[in-house]
């Protein structure tokens, strides 16, 4: 069993799926960041918002949330490259946003947006429970949802800490005995394994991917540089 994940398309879905062809593996995981390239136009919206669409139904694929698509659903997380008309073409697709998921584990792989940090997970774990049930109870509750969207002065907000689809590399701070993946801070592949925690940052506009064997448990990076 081999899962592909790969970072943030922004509009990019053709490249998306020229490496979905090449790699034939099981399972896809979509970090987030579907819509919103610098420069695109309501058709690269309208035919981003299609592919999402059919996408969503392939049972072989998990899609993540992401910043960008967090502000085309709910419109009090409005983010740089959001427009109104972006938004009427979008919900005029049909694509259920509703269906974008927090975060999905890959064997022992927490694979968020923009990863979680160290810093906002000891802010608001007040039962010291484990990564995973903080999750569930953030996202089962009104309240805790909004957590995740938590937006601090590293990205232009004024929250303390930056919750999964906001937290910029800059202040990503490792959770002890965690190993993460994740994109939303664009650069080369950054890449960090400490004595009890690890995690990958792929954000590289497609140039990069991750791909996780169930059998031998190894998460690599491959390039896709043309």
């Amino acid at each position: 069993m081999k899962t592909l994940i790969l970072p943030d398309i922004h509009t990019g879905y053709a490249r998306a799926e020229a490496i979905i062809s090449k790699e034939k593996s099981n399972k896809i995981l979509f970090l987030g960041d579907y819509f919103d390239a610098f420069y695109d136009t309501l058709e690269q919206t309208q035919q981003t918002a299609e592919w999402l669409k059919r996408s969503l139904k392939d049972p072989k694929r998990i899609h993540l949330l992401g910043n960008h698509d967090l502000a085309y659903l709910n419109q009090d997380f409005i983010c740089s490259g959001f427009t109104e008309n972006k938004l009427i073409v979008i919900k005029d697709t049909g694509v259920d946003l509703t269906k974008l998921i927090h975060y999905y584990w890959v064997g022992d792989w927490l694979c968020t947006h923009a990863g979680l940090s160290n810093d906002f997970f000891n802010a608001y774990n007040y039962k010291g429970i484990t990564v995973d049930k903080f999750l569930k109870e953030l996202e089962s509750d009104k309240d805790g949802k909004k957590r995740l969207y938590d937006c601090s002065s590293f990205r232009g907000g004024g929250d303390a800490f930056s919750g999964i689809v906001w937290c910029d590399y800059l202040e990503f701070v490792d959770i002890p005995r965690v190993k993460q993946v994740f994109g939303h801070t664009k650069g080369e592949v950054r890449h960090k394994k400490n004595s009890d925690s690890e995690h990958y940052c792929i954000d590289s506009g497609l140039r990069s991917y991750c791909i996780y064997d169930s059998k031998t448990e190894e998460m690599k990076i491959k390039s896709n540089e043309s």
